[in-house]
């Protein structure tokens, strides 16, 4: 028996990028997952800027490596708020916003962080969120950082 307001899923996907947007996001979706007993499914992805004859190897190396050390950050502040939490993570290169929209396939809630600070959407939300918001199957919620 699925709850009202729950999919068969149970999982809360975050994007996760290390920003002080990207931590407020983590602990929303860190107190949301906690809240409808769900795994959390933390989510970095990358896109290798192209230069010349494309990146090297080792370009890419220190990339992964990077978003590598970025998620592990956030697992162990996971770890020290939430330590019994189902949690996951999926390091990706790819486009952010279309990595995230493939979480959601199997996925309840999507929860990202807001970048901008002007008056236009895109740059209120940054140009991930508000590619998110239009495209993503599931409810995202887009969560500001704290003044």
């Amino acid at each position: 028996m699925v709850e009202a307001g729950f999919t068969e899923h149970r999982r809360v996907v975050v994007g996760y990028d290390g920003s002080e947007s990207g931590r407020t996001a983590l602990q929303f979706a860190v107190d949301e997952a906690k809240r409808r007993r769900s795994t959390l499914v933390i989510v970095y992805s990358w896109t290798v800027p192209e230069f010349g004859y494309g990146p090297t190897p080792s370009a890419v190396e220190e990339l992964e490596a990077a978003g590598r050390a970025l998620l592990d950050d956030a697992t162990a502040q996971v770890r020290a708020l939430e330590p019994d939490l189902d949690l996951e993570t999926v390091l990706e290169e790819g486009n952010p916003a279309s990595r995230l929209i493939e979480q959601c396939e199997t996925a309840d809630l999507l929860v990202v962080g807001a970048r901008g600070h002007g008056g236009f959407t895109s740059l209120l939300l940054g140009s991930v969120s508000d590619q998110l918001v239009h495209h993503a199957p599931i409810p995202v919620v887009v969560v500001r950082r704290r003044a």
